[in-house]
């Protein structure tokens, strides 16, 4: 028998490449109202307030009311990523680095979009006074907002968030609750919940909510970008309508890859965001604080 020399073993060659763990979907899509394809470096969400009737007399002459209108602006906000994939590095591996990076920013731009809305709709929203030509911050409403309390997420946080919305005639189609992992433990854990509910919907089998599993009157979305403060974390409910989106440019195939002739002519993937958003509605947006340590 021939014993072959170390040297002449070779390394098997892989063809794949498997990304470490990161979002890869837009969690909150298809969950505010949005504006494709804006040319601007704003955009203005036109508001109208609520009606008021009175009574009529006899013979009387036509009155009218003016509802009060407004308008909440997004300021766009230009973000980019780019992979340059040298052209001799692509010599030396099989696999296809093009695709796997064009993969790679697509998520990166969808956790960016998630960022931003998430943040707008609990941040200071800009209120447009086109008379007075002027504009001002608005804060969302103490009213809107549960404190932590000590405790993560409850049911009980869950009940005062439906009762903020249904005491202000916020539309109850179209809601959604955006969730951390950690409060879902908390609600698995809380066996009031899971002695009923959870088993209807599957939660407990499945470890909990399929996307956009109706519960309580929301459709549930876990995120990890919502903001976090120390242990304390901010869950988000808001009404479609509520919370608007202004994006610019962004498709479903927006990655370009083209030469850089002042890299060597080597290839780059590219992406490009330009977008923003806003509190249109406060009393359609509640923020729920929760421990996370608990």
């Amino acid at each position: 028998m021939a014993f072959f020399n170390e040297a002449w073993f070779i390394h098997q060659l892989n063809d794949t490449l498997v990304q470490l763990a990161q979002q890869k979907i837009q969690k909150t899509q298809g969950s505010y109202r949005v504006k494709m394809g804006v040319v601007g470096k704003t955009y203005p969400f036109n508001r109208i307030g609520p009606a008021v009737m009175s009574p009529l007399a006899r013979d009387a002459d036509t009155t009218y009311i003016n509802p009060a209108s407004s308008k909440r602006r997004a300021q766009l906000a230009d973000q980019g990523a780019a992979v340059l994939i040298d052209e001799l590095d692509q010599l030396k591996t099989i696999v296809n680095l093009d695709s796997e990076h064009a993969a790679n920013l697509t998520n990166a731009r969808n956790r960016a979009l998630d960022d931003i809305i998430l943040a707008a709709s609990i941040g200071a929203a800009t209120s447009v006074d086109e008379a007075g030509e002027s504009t001002s911050t608005v804060a969302l409403p103490g009213g809107q907002t549960i404190a932590n309390g000590g405790t993560g997420l409850t049911l009980a946080k869950i009940l005062s968030t439906a009762e903020i919305m249904n005491g202000q005639d916020v539309d109850p189609d179209d809601r959604y609750f955006f969730y951390s992992a950690h409060a879902m433990t908390n609600l698995l854990n809380n066996t009031v919940v899971t002695s009923s509910d959870f088993s209807t919907i599957q939660a407990l089998s499945r470890g909990g909510f399929a996307m956009d599993q109706s519960w309580m009157g929301f459709r549930w979305r876990m995120s990890t970008r919502l903001p976090k403060t120390g242990n304390i974390r901010t869950c988000i409910a808001w009404q479609k309508n509520a919370v608007g989106g202004a994006i610019a440019a962004v498709t479903e195939q927006d990655v370009t890859v083209s030469d850089a002739p002042h890299k060597w002519n080597n290839k780059q993937c590219v992406i490009k965001l330009s977008a923003g958003g806003t509190r249109i509605d406060d009393a359609g947006v509640v923020s729920i604080d929760i421990d996370e340590t608990q």
